[in-house]
């Protein structure tokens, strides 16, 4: 199976729900970064380890309502896959909605995931989870 077949069927079982099925493919010592650290964004920051990337996931579900999650181009060079895609949805808390391109990094070790960096329009995503007055705080 090639590591973009893995990417694949990890989004797969993303979109069924199956949070189990991709953390069986990842490393024991994965590193997972999901857009920059924020206090905005509920699902940024670094999640090291199986067990911190399944709290990320849980942050996913607990936050965002996705209307479209849309891997669109696979590229592969020796143990990288980047997937080009996009998004949108709204935050659970707010009601608001957002969409972005994204670009999603897996870099591969012995066949399991040890790295993966995901790049988005921050500015897009985090405006979901500002209300009116934060934002004209900013």
């Amino acid at each position: 199976m090639s590591n973009t077949e893995i990417v694949k069927g990890m989004y797969e079982a993303f979109g069924r729900g199956d949070i189990e099925g991709i953390l069986n493919k990842l490393a024991d010592d994965v590193e997972w970064l999901s857009s920059p650290e924020s206090k905005t964004i509920p699902t940024g920051g670094t999640f090291r380890g199986r067990a911190a990337v399944a709290n990320f996931f849980q942050k996913v579900a607990d936050n965002i309502e996705f209307e479209a999650f849309m891997p669109e181009r696979y590229i592969e060079q020796g143990d990288t896959v980047v997937t080009l895609g996009s998004y949108s949805g709204r935050s659970k808390t707010l009601k608001k909605k957002f969409r972005s391109p994204w670009a999603m990094v897996f870099t591969f070790r012995g066949g399991k995931l040890a790295k993966f960096e995901e790049h988005l329009d921050t500015e897009a995503v985090a405006s979901a989870f500002v209300s009116g007055a934060q934002a004209a705080r900013s």
